[in-house]
């Protein structure tokens, strides 16, 4: 008998505490059956006298209001579009990069390729002199540097 009472006495404590640890609190009835075992449940059973059980959460900090959760979910959302944008952008500017660099080396190819360059000027055709030629080659180098490296 007293094993049999010492059980349930556990049981009781076990369904108790758990129903305690919950993060919502709710009532809890508590009864007595007619063969004398205690019986815990969030539901008052028809034709039979219950006690009501105060259940506290163990949550520390209160729960923010779905107010606050919509306007932490909507700053969230921000944040993230946010930081694709800038990573789009930074992949657009690393291909314009990439291209640049290209463009730069055809250009210098066709430099080092060709003994004389011709260009358009006022509306006229002229070849370049050789120190507009060296000056073109130190400008594609410059560009061939500063873009070809960040990639």
């Amino acid at each position: 008998m007293k094993l049999k009472h010492a059980f349930i006495i556990a049981i009781a404590i076990f369904i108790y505490s758990m129903m305690a640890s919950s993060a919502h609190a709710g009532k809890v009835y508590k009864w007595t059956d007619e063969n004398g075992t205690i019986h815990y449940g969030d539901k008052r059973p028809e034709g039979t006298k219950t006690e009501t059980l105060k259940v506290e959460s163990n949550s520390s900090a209160p729960r923010p209001s779905l107010e606050e959760q919509l306007n932490n979910l909507e700053e969230k959302e921000e944040k993230e579009n946010l930081v694709k944008q800038e990573q789009e952008q930074a992949k657009e500017a690393q291909e314009q990069n990439k291209l640049r660099c290209n463009q730069a080396k055809n250009n210098l190819q066709t430099i080092e390729n060709n003994a004389r360059i011709r260009i358009e000027e006022n509306g006229e055709l002229r070849y370049m002199t050789p120190e507009e030629i060296a000056k073109k080659k130190e400008d594609m180098n410059k560009v061939i540097e500063e873009a070809c490296n960040q990639n």
